[in-house]
C-alpha cells in the first residue's frame, strides 16, 4: 500500500512539474534589425576633370556606435534597446551612404574609399557626436550631429580646407522603433545636403 501511494504521489509531481515547465515556455522574444538607407533623390554625373575624394571612415561617438538604438530618457540618462538594432554599425551606414551621396552630388570627379590605393585630392574626415533619439521630450525628436574636415592632399602640410558642425533635430511621428529611424533618415539626409552645398561653394572646388 505504501509503495502504491509513493508511486502516486511521485507522479503527481512529475505531472505537476512537467505543468510548470510547460508554462515556462514562451516563444522568444524577435530582434528587428533597421537599416538607414539616406538616399540622394537624382543622381548628377560625376564632374569631368574634378578633384579625386576619398572618404575615411565615420567615426562614431562610443555612446551610439552600437548596433542598439539608443535613447535619451532625460538630460542625464540614456537607454539601449536590446530587441531593435541597426542592421550594421552606424558608423558603417552613415559612411557608406555618406560616400554615395557625395559620389551622387556631381561636385567631384571620383569619390573614392579611404582604402583605395588611388592618391585623392582630397580627404573627407567625419565624426558624429550625436545619434539618438531624444524622448526626454514630448513629442521625441530624432537627434544628429556631425561634423565634417575636409583635407588638400595636394599641399604637403594637408591644410583644412572645409571644417563645419551640423546639427539636425527631426521630430517624431510615433514611439516604434521604426519612426526613429525614419527620422533619423530625414536628419541625416538634410546634413547630407547642407555638406554637399556648402562643398559646391567652395572657391576650391569650382
Amino acid at each position: 500500500m505504501n509503495r502504491r501511494v509513493l508511486l502516486l504521489g511521485l507522479c503527481a509531481l512529475l505531472v505537476a512539474l512537467g505543468g510548470c515547465m510547460g508554462g515556462l515556455k514562451h516563444p522568444p522574444v524577435e530582434k528587428r534589425h533597421f537599416d538607414l538607407q539616406v538616399k540622394r533623390g537624382e543622381a548628377k554625373a560625376p564632374r569631368a576633370g574634378g578633384p579625386t575624394l576619398a572618404v575615411r571612415r565615420v567615426m562614431v561617438s562610443p555612446r551610439y556606435d552600437g548596433r542598439e538604438m539608443v535613447y535619451r530618457t532625460s538630460p542625464t540618462d540614456f537607454s539601449s534597446d536590446f530587441y531593435n538594432l541597426y542592421f550594421v554599425s552606424p558608423s558603417q551606414m552613415l559612411g557608406q551612404d555618406l560616400r554615395q551621396w557625395l559620389a551622387q552630388s556631381g561636385v567631384f570627379g571620383h569619390v573614392l574609399d579611404s582604402a583605395t590605393l588611388v592618391r585623392p585630392d582630397l580627404t573627407l574626415e567625419t565624426n558624429a557626436a550625436v545619434f539618438c533619439g531624444d524622448y526626454s521630450v514630448k513629442p521625441g525628436k530624432a537627434v544628429v550631429e556631425m561634423q565634417f574636415l575636409l583635407l588638400d592632399e595636394r599641399d604637403p602640410d594637408t591644410p583644412v580646407v572645409f571644417s563645419r558642425d551640423y546639427r539636425r533635430e527631426e521630430p517624431l511621428t510615433g514611439g516604434e522603433p521604426r519612426d526613429l529611424v525614419e527620422g533619423l533618415r530625414r536628419a541625416v539626409a538634410g546634413i547630407y545636403g547642407d555638406l554637399e552645398n556648402d562643398l559646391r561653394a567652395l572657391p576650391a572646388l569650382r
